[in-house]
């Protein structure tokens, strides 16, 4: 992955520091999932992903900050935020809400992915603002032609991974990390603090002697099996896309159009429900969440249908709905 170096400490009486550089909680709660144009009760694109209590944003359209309010979320903590390409129902929420979280007193340091050119976007919003961050903001623009890992933590991995639309655009895969093993109820009993913590990192504890005291695989169970999402916001039908998301759990994939109006999804550079649905299926994912509905469609359900004919397990991404892995 090839970051363009960008750090900015003061600009004009603007301080703003911008630097490069299992069996977990796992969910995704749909804060928006209209399209461009503004229509009630769609809200622009904005997804919270929460792992083990911490939280990271996919996209961030217009108004994202409110439905963070209306879901009764922590903004604060946010750990990073994954911006799919620079259509403004997809970022522009971004300046507000990180001008919001200077105002409720961030200190910790805010990762922002994105493709190029966000650095400069943000940077004259702040420098006319004269705005103040007391936290560490990094901007890191993305460039790849492949699948590649951008994240890490000790909760989950992100990989990028290239769309075909009107501007550079990229989808995300984040996959949970593996958690320790649990111990055995009926087995805890007279173990030391340091003997639990050893079992549950698959170790066995040895006595004095080096003699096996108790077995890892005795005394515990394995975690339970980490889970996986896919998110692909804009794009026409990619056939790498089944590549880059196969085996998910979940699968957002955009479904601006229905079959019937094709030519103006192969126009605007959007996908139709039934190529969602395509998408799902070759890749053998868990479930399909559809979503960016044109504001010519008053629901999902012809979207529905369409994307069932070619994979059953598919579901509406409903405004305020969490989804659990």
């Amino acid at each position: 992955m090839n970051f363009k170096p960008c750090t900015l400490n003061k600009v004009t009486g603007c301080f703003l520091k911008i630097s490069l550089l299992c069996s977990m909680s796992f969910s995704i709660k749909i804060l928006g999932t209209g399209s461009a144009s503004p229509l009630k009760g769609r809200h622009h694109s904005a997804q919270l992903v929460t792992v083990n209590q911490t939280s990271y944003l996919l996209d961030c359209g217009e108004g994202t900050q409110y439905r963070l309010v209306d879901e009764r979320a922590n903004l604060n903590k946010i750990k990073a935020i994954f911006i799919s390409h620079l259509h403004g129902d997809h970022y522009l929420g971004l300046v507000g809400l990180i001008s919001t979280m200077a105002l409720l007193g961030r200190k910790s340091l805010l990762k922002v992915y994105a493709p190029i050119g966000l650095l400069e976007i943000v940077t004259v919003q702040f420098y006319v603002s004269k705005t103040v961050l007391e936290f560490e903001l990094q901007i890191l623009e993305l460039k790849t032609e492949e699948i590649e890992m951008i994240f890490e933590d000790e909760n989950v991995t992100i990989k990028t991974f290239p769309l075909i639309h009107g501007v550079t655009s990229y989808g995300f895969r984040l996959e949970e990390k593996q958690g320790q093993r649990k111990l055995k109820k009926e087995k805890i009993e007279g173990l030391l603090v340091e003997e639990m913590v050893a079992l549950k990192n698959s170790k066995d504890v040895l006595d004095e002697h080096g003699n096996l005291k108790y077995a890892f695989e005795e005394y515990t169970i394995p975690p339970t099996k980490c889970g996986s999402y896919a998110y692909c916001s804009d794009t026409i039908f990619v056939e790498k896309t089944i590549a880059y998301v196969n085996g998910v759990d979940l699968l957002y994939h955009e479904t601006t159009y229905l079959e019937e109006h094709k030519e103006k999804a192969v126009r605007n550079f959007h996908a139709t429900a039934k190529e969602a649905g395509i998408i799902a299926r070759n890749a053998k994912v868990g479930r399909l969440l559809i979503g960016h509905l044109s504001s010519r469609y008053e629901d999902f359900e012809a979207h529905l249908i369409e994307a069932r004919k070619e994979f059953y397990e598919t579901v509406a991404a409903t405004e305020g709905k969490t989804f659990v892995i």
